[in-house]
């Protein structure tokens, strides 16, 4: 009789992950045990290839915002970074940089570098102002967006359920993990269009999962309004700390066109360009200021806009070309000033009509800018959404799994 048959198991061509030893917990003190050193341990003093050229500038200028005794490490966790392939875990980075027996140190490494994240942040800022300092122009362009990672386990401190932005074929609409609220920079490539090149970004733990942290870390309920609020003060200081007199415009989707955003943004100068609901309460301007009228003069005007009813109304359309991701396309629109609550005062709306019929309302709170300005802004929004895919699938976040603030 012959043999059944049985499936072989074809080996995964994937480079198998390192393998440790497990050991028993140290009944001993961590800082003790560092006291005492150990000599057939292994030091890890520089990377297995070595940084050069502009991005060996660049890292030398983050090393100098830590503490000189672990900087160097910093420089040896980048090339690794770069060098690692498969899983992007910071056990893959210390493997691919040539990290030998100070494991513990590179973790600690990275844990300091988590700390001083606003110092870093403020490095980047300065090196990304000095390469750009002399073609800025007349504006600085800003985008701004939150985004999730995944996470597994019951005791990731900081994660919960979150809407899902990409469900896929699954059409899973929540996910469970982290989500990060992050300010980009947004660079004209002459041939690759608008990049974003990520400043920072701030943590934002749901209202019903803070009293986990709040023994912990006295960690305090912050809405994403309000740490968008704190990037935007933070690179507006930075900014004005490095001297750089010069416009900012902020692009956003419609989830921070709220009163509670946009009017601290407002007072910080930043000019906001975002997409408008089609049901907003709009006014017209207010009349002519009576000079014999007593009391404060009116902010909005008397009679309500409806965006519904201009969009639909055949005339007044007007055709305008503009870059959109990089192609130079041809629309209709329509433009007009109103006031909102949103702000608090008067605003541009631009009514753009696509291709298909279908019609979407943006405003700015600049009501002077051009409107092939404002659609460029709301077109160049996209290389934000484009920068989190090259993070999460190009370098793997959200691949590691921590477990601690």
């Amino acid at each position: 009789m012959r043999e059944p048959r049985t499936a072989k198991y074809k080996g995964s061509s994937k480079r198998p992950q390192p393998k440790h030893k497990k050991s028993k917990q140290s009944r001993h003190d961590k800082r003790k045990r560092l006291q005492s050193r150990n000599p057939q341990r292994k030091k890890t003093a520089k990377a297995k290839v070595p940084l050069a050229g502009a991005l060996r500038k660049a890292v030398s200028a983050l090393q100098a915002v830590m503490d000189r005794r672990i900087a160097f490490r910093l420089a040896i966790v980048v090339v690794g970074m770069l060098l690692a392939d498969d899983r992007r875990t910071a056990s893959a980075w210390f493997l691919a940089g040539g990290v030998r027996d100070e494991w513990d140190r590179f973790y600690d490494c990275l844990g300091s570098a988590g700390r001083a994240s606003e110092k870093l942040a403020a490095a980047v800022l300065g090196l990304i102002v000095r390469k750009f300092a002399p073609k800025l122009g007349d504006r600085i362009e800003l985008a701004m967006d939150d985004t999730p990672t995944s996470r597994y386990g019951r005791h990731v401190e900081g994660a919960g359920i979150h809407r899902n932005p990409t469900p896929g074929q699954a059409d899973e609409k929540w996910l469970y993990g982290h989500n990060w609220v992050s300010l980009a920079w947004l660079a004209k490539h002459p041939q690759w269009g608008v990049i974003a090149l990520p400043l920072r970004s701030m943590l934002y733990v749901r209202e019903v999962d803070v009293p986990k942290l709040a023994k912990k870390y006295d960690w305090e309920f912050r809405t994403k309004h309000e740490l968008g609020v704190v990037l935007l003060t933070w690179f507006m200081q930075s900014i004005q700390a490095m001297r750089e007199k010069t416009k900012v415009w902020l692009t956003v989707d419609g989830g921070y066109a709220a009163q509670p955003f946009l009017k601290p943004v407002g007072t910080l100068g930043i000019v906001v360009v975002s997409r408008l609901r089609k049901d907003a309460c709009l006014h017209d301007l207010p009349g002519p200021v009576d000079p014999h009228q007593r009391g404060k003069p009116r902010t909005y005007g008397k009679n309500k806009l409806s965006l519904a009813k201009r969009a639909g109304h055949r005339e007044g359309w007007q055709t305008i070309a503009y870059n959109s991701r990089g192609v130079e396309v041809t629309r209709q629109y329509k433009t007009f000033l109103a006031t909102s609550e949103l702000v608090g005062g008067a605003i541009r709306v631009v009514i753009l009509r696509y291709e298909d019929g279908s019609w979407a309302p943006y405003f700015c709170t600049d009501t002077s800018a051009e409107v092939r300005d404002i659609l460029e802004v709301v077109a160049a929004r996209w290389a934000i959404e484009e920068h989190f895919h090259d993070v999460k699938e190009v370098w793997g976040a959200g691949q590691q799994q921590v477990r601690n603030i």
